[in-house]
């Protein structure tokens, strides 16, 4: 397969990933990470969990089926090299059903690895991004 080809592979399985996270979906979830102890997940302000098993359970614990879940994603990039991918972007996500209306936003980094001709996140990492009062009020250029 050409470079061209993976860059989209790599950001369909990336798409994939932000899907399940805002449909709540488990199985679609299993679908994108490695299923082995090289897996990893850092959600915002936890630490790094390691192996498809606990990263499977920490996404049951926090995926609540009356949430409504809005994702934009920003400053989207993918590199390639060889059999690895990254895509590195800002995630804006939008609790709608919280009483107040509830937003985070973090500075993610999805890593993949290409086996045969099928791409798996291997490690993915987000880490909270502050934003300001004034930021807030003014409005964002997350852009």
């Amino acid at each position: 397969m050409d470079k061209h080809n993976d860059n989209d592979l790599v950001l369909e399985v990336n798409t994939r990933f932000y899907k399940a996270l805002g449909t709540r979906d488990l199985e679609l979830m299993g679908t994108v990470f490695v299923h082995d102890d090289r897996a990893g997940c850092m959600h915002p302000g936890w630490v790094m969990l390691k192996g498809w098993e606990a990263i499977r359970q920490s996404w049951e614990n926090v995926f609540d089926p009356r949430d409504q879940l809005e994702i934009k994603l920003h400053n989207l990039t993918v590199e390639l090299e060889g059999d690895a991918a990254w895509v590195t972007c800002i995630q804006e996500l939008i609790y709608i059903n919280r009483e107040p209306v509830m937003m985070n936003v973090s500075v993610s980094t999805n890593i993949f690895e290409k086996n045969g001709s099928q791409w798996k996140m291997v490690i993915h990492q987000a880490s909270p991004m502050p934003i300001s009062a004034q930021q807030e009020t003014e409005g964002n250029n997350l852009q």
